[in-house]
This record gives C-alpha cells, sequence and structure tokens, in this order.
C-alpha cells in the first residue's frame, strides 16, 4: 500500500480487526517475538497484530514520521512528512466509571462539563473525544501521557470548548469517528502553518479504499494562540 513517500502527503489508515489475520506469529523475529511472548491474552494479541500487520503493510519510509494505536480489535497509523509531528489514539467507546476517572486524569473545567452532561451518551462520547486529543497531543510533544492529561486542556473555565497546549509551535488536531463506536484524534505539529494546511488522506486497510470519516471536531492552534 506504501507509494513513493516524497509523493504522499497526511495519511490516516484504519486497519480493522480482521488485519490481526495477516500477522503470522511465527515469523516474528527479535524484539517483536520476544513482545508477543508477553502478551497472555486473546484481546492484547488481537490489537497487537492488528498494528504490526498495518505498521508492517505501510512500510513507512525514513523521511516520514509516523504514529501508531489499537483499541478492541482495530489499528490506526498517520504518517506525515519528516519535518511534521504526528500523533495519533483511537479508541473504542467501551462504558467505564467516566467522571471517576476524569476526577483523575481531567482538568477541573473538563471534570465539570462531563459532570454537566445528563445523556449517558453524550458523556460517553465526550469523555473518549477529549481522551483521545490528549493521547494524539502526548504523542506529538513528546510528553508522558500522565503529563498531557493534565496540561493538554480542551475546556475553559466556562466550559467552552477551547484548546490550551504546552507549545508554541502551529498545530492541528481533528477528531474522526471512523465508526459509530469508534473515536480517532489525529495531531499535526510543525514551525509553519502551511506544512498542516494538506487534507489529511482518511483511508481503510485491508481492503485498501479511501474513506470519508465524520469529523466530530477539528481545532487548530500555535503561535502562542489557542483556538478551537
Amino acid at each position: 500500500m506504501a507509494g513513493n513517500s516524497s509523493q504522499r502527503g497526511i495519511e490516516t489508515w484504519l486497519a480493522s480487526p480482521q488485519a490481526a489475520d495477516r500477522l503470522d506469529p511465527t515469523r516474528l523475529v527479535g524484539r517483536d517475538r520476544e513482545e508477543w511472548a508477553t502478551l497472555h491474552t486473546t484481546r492484547r494479541r488481537r490489537d497487537w497484530a492488528s498494528s504490526r500487520a498495518l505498521l508492517s503493510a505501510a512500510t513507512v519510509a525514513s523521511d516520514q514520521s509516523s504514529s501508531l494505536s489499537h483499541s478492541h480489535g482495530y489499528s490506526a497509523l498517520t504518517l506525515a512528512p519528516r519535518a511534521v509531528a504526528v500523533g495519533v489514539d483511537v479508541e473504542w467507546l467501551a462504558p467505564r466509571e467516566f467522571l471517576g476517572m476524569a476526577s483523575v486524569a481531567y482538568c477541573a473545567a473538563e471534570c465539570s462539563l462531563l459532570a454537566s452532561l445528563e445523556d449517558p451518551q453524550d458523556l460517553c462520547a465526550t469523555f473518549y473525544e477529549l481522551w483521545t486529543l490528549k493521547e494524539a497531543f502526548a504523542k506529538a510533544l513528546q510528553l508522558p501521557l500522565v503529563d498531557a492529561l493534565k496540561r493538554c486542556r480542551f475546556v475553559d473555565a466556562r466550559l467552552d470548548r477551547r484548546a490550551d497546549v504546552p507549545t508554541s509551535r502551529h498545530w492541528r488536531a481533528t477528531v474522526f469517528a471512523p465508526r459509530p463506536q469508534l473515536r480517532l484524534a489525529v495531531v499535526l505539529i510543525a514551525d509553519s502553518p502551511e506544512r498542516l494546511a494538506a487534507p489529511i488522506g482518511t483511508l481503510e486497510w485491508p481492503m485498501r479504499r479511501p474513506c470519508d470519516w465524520i469529523v466530530i471536531r477539528s481545532l487548530t492552534g500555535g503561535d502562542r494562540q489557542h483556538a478551537c
């Protein structure tokens, strides 16, 4: 599926759970073989196999940045020119104790917004929208996740949806819903906004087809200005 890297722009690929069947564990070597041996549940092996099969098929070039994520058998891979830092996170909308988790991981304004949501589906979707943004920023900024959860904020004191992230570089973030039960966030960071202007190509694999995913939220910022 990989083409000439000099002709490729910014792409995000989503692999379905069937992608795991494309990986033959008996052919793993070195570190991959060691990591596979540490995975003792069917779920973890399926997630790992899906993401590694996608990564192998993509063949990331030496002049590209990349970021990889997986959840519930799905995996996501974002590729960009080397001058663009990237982060991707995909999450299945699994039920959790959202308010309790937010009280530990999110800022006060984000917790207040979540507590104000009466519809359980809205609460679930909003929690994961925030989580995927934070984890994608953690990868793009090379921050520990625990730091990004608190320092990357997407709700202000008035409970307005505004972004405040710890960088003065130009950035762009998009949250997609490639499936009703999935949220996928892509974060791109560069020294100039021109490097972030091109549309993100969204594609699926193993069927190898371009897809138009629903955009849940789009944000831009940088140069010490943060906007939604």
